[in-house]
């Protein structure tokens, strides 16, 4: 019974090591940025000012954040528009 359960507890997250493994290479990934968080944190807000002076936008980022792929980094934003009439 006991194989079952640790079975399925890994189902689908690979084995454990792995799991590690890519936890320790996300932790590397981030330390790597160099952007602080107060860096980050005043970006998103001078990005939301400038986008609601422009167009009728959410008061928040529905997304926001630093993303890798591969060699490369990405700012990542996504803000919810109002429709004008609405």
């Amino acid at each position: 019974m006991f194989d079952f359960l640790r079975k399925n507890r890994n189902r689908g997250h690979g084995n454990p090591r792995q799991v590690a493994r890519e936890r320790v290479q996300s932790a590397i990934r981030r330390d790597r940025i160099e952007v602080s968080s107060p860096q980050l944190t005043a970006l998103r807000d001078s990005m939301l000012f400038t986008i609601r002076e422009h167009l009728p936008a959410a008061p928040e980022f529905a997304e926001f954040g630093i993303q890798r792929d591969g060699d490369e980094l990405f700012l990542i934003s996504r803000v919810r528009l109002h429709q004008q009439g609405h």
